[in-house]
Parts: structure tokens; C-alpha cells; sequence
């Protein structure tokens, strides 16, 4: 079975970009104000937030993700700054657009191993 992936976003060119950049997988694609109620819907095994998801709004999907998984997959994509939430990081990068396809590939690959949970927590994904 593909993986399910939730893709939270405020920028709806942004949302469809990265839907189409992930196809290998079943995409969905919320706005931050209602992502919450997709992630209750139903489990996903990665959630990515976009860099255009205000920072505290961030903390609270992820605290909501906390409470339905212990240990959720999430990715915070970031286009400056690091973003510090706990989870691993996606730096934008133009120029390498299959770069988050990567990211996204690694994240579910370290997932499947069991000390997965150890791994995908760190400050940044590069490619």
C-alpha cells in the first residue's frame, strides 16, 4: 500500500505543486485551518507542513498530531530560517525540485526500520 500523506498549506498553487511533486504516493491537501480535522479523519503516515503555515500554528497541528500518534512523521518545509518544531526540516530549494521527494522518500524509508523514530527527529533533511 502507498504511503497517505497530508500536505498542510496556505497557498493553494503551493499545496497543488507539491501534490504533483509527491504523486508517487495518495496525497492530501488541506489549508491550515482545517487540518486538524483531516488528521482526526483519518492516520497519515507523514504529515508536511509548508513554510506558509504560521509558526504557532505549526505547534498546534503538531501538538494535535502528538495526541493521535505518539509518534507522528511530520516534516516542516522551511524556504529560510530553520524552523525549530522538534521535527525534521525541508530547506526549499528551487533548483532541485525533486528534492523533497527525497526528503519525503527518506522520511518513509526510516520509518519501516524500528528505530526509526530515533533517526527522523533532527534538525534538517538535505539532498
Amino acid at each position: 500500500m502507498k504511503a497517505l500523506i497530508l500536505i498542510i498549506g496556505d497557498d493553494p498553487v503551493l499545496l497543488q505543486t507539491r501534490a504533483e511533486l509527491l504523486r508517487d504516493w495518495q496525497i492530501t491537501t488541506v489549508n491550515s485551518r482545517d487540518a486538524g480535522d483531516a488528521m482526526r479523519l483519518q492516520p497519515y503516515d507523514l504529515v508536511i507542513l509548508s513554510q506558509t503555515v504560521q509558526e504557532s500554528q505549526a505547534r498546534s497541528l503538531i501538538a494535535q498530531a502528538l495526541e493521535l500518534d505518539p509518534n507522528p512523521r511530520i516534516l516542516a518545509i522551511r524556504s529560510g530560517e530553520d524552523r525549530q518544531l522538534g521535527f525534521p526540516t525541508y530547506q526549499v530549494d528551487l533548483n532541485n525540485p525533486g528534492g523533497l521527494r527525497s526528503a519525503v522518500a527518506r522520511i518513509l524509508d526510516y520509518a519501516a526500520t524500528p528505530s526509526a523514530s530515533e533517526r527522523c527527529v533532527g534538525p534538517s533533511l538535505t539532498t
